[in-house]
């Protein structure tokens, strides 16, 4: 005996090669296997699944796979508010927060430039970032779906683009953001919160030119490195109108 499962949206691009061109898929039921299983045994990780149904009918993860029965896999819709709890997550993030694994590292540094939390480290491995969520739940951006389909991680996203432009526009339309509410306010090393700081305190820091051009600076709580309005400003300002920008 069979069952059948039909990915809607762009899920069926996440599809391993040998069931992309089918769908839906048909296969024998041979095991006992929740539908999470069975999807992730396709391809797309279990982040990237919005709703789910067994003949019609609204069903989580956890719900077991037997024969004749017909499922529905839906993507997630924009804009997703992972504040709101669902049938799917039932136990939501108290706010947006960021993790980046090695596959998008300058992605975070968009990320925090917009001014968004976002947890990065290249030297981290995957073990690292499972930690991390656990110490601190947040959503996990990664291009490594295996990464994605672990138990630990609960609210994540596979990032399709391939340019970090591009990734970042791709988060913000996932989540509706139009405007990042707090852009220039962390800094894109380390993530702390940027603060004023007089010109008459770091003048001995400025180079000649910049001491010369610019008056306002702001200081990483953190790690104590300076900003101040240049080019990264204007280009991601470029970027989040939608205007032509190198990646």
């Amino acid at each position: 005996m069979q069952a059948s499962y039909r990915f809607h949206g762009d899920l069926p691009q996440m599809l391993r090669s040998r069931w992309r061109s089918t769908n839906p898929i048909v296969q024998p039921v041979t095991r006992a296997a929740s539908i999470k299983d069975v999807i992730e045994s396709f391809g797309p990780p279990h982040t990237d699944i919005g709703a789910l149904a067994c003949d019609g009918r609204p069903i989580d993860f956890s719900w077991p796979v037997e024969a004749g029965q017909h499922f529905d896999i839906f993507p997630i819709v924009p804009p997703w508010d992972v504040t709101q709890p669902t049938l799917l997550r039932p136990h939501p993030l108290p706010a947006l927060g960021f993790i980046v694994d090695s596959t998008g590292g300058r992605l975070a540094r968009y990320l925090r430039m917009a001014g968004f939390d976002t947890l990065y480290d290249p030297a981290w491995h995957d073990r690292d970032i499972l930690r991390a969520i656990g110490q601190e739940p947040r959503l996990l951006l990664s291009r490594n779906l295996d990464l994605l389909k672990r138990t630990a991680v609960e609210f994540g996203h596979a990032i399709r683009a391939n340019r970090p432009t591009e990734q970042l526009r791709e988060v913000l339309h996932l989540f509706g953001i139009v405007r990042p509410p707090h852009p220039f306010s962390r800094c894109l090393d380390c993530n702390g919160l940027l603060e004023p700081v007089p010109k008459a305190a770091i003048l001995n820091r400025l180079e000649p030119l910049t001491k010369q051009y610019f008056d306002t600076f702001h200081c990483c709580r953190r790690c104590d490195k300076l900003y101040w309005p240049g080019s990264h400003v204007d280009r991601m300002r470029r970027l989040l109108t939608d205007e032509p920008i190198a990646p």
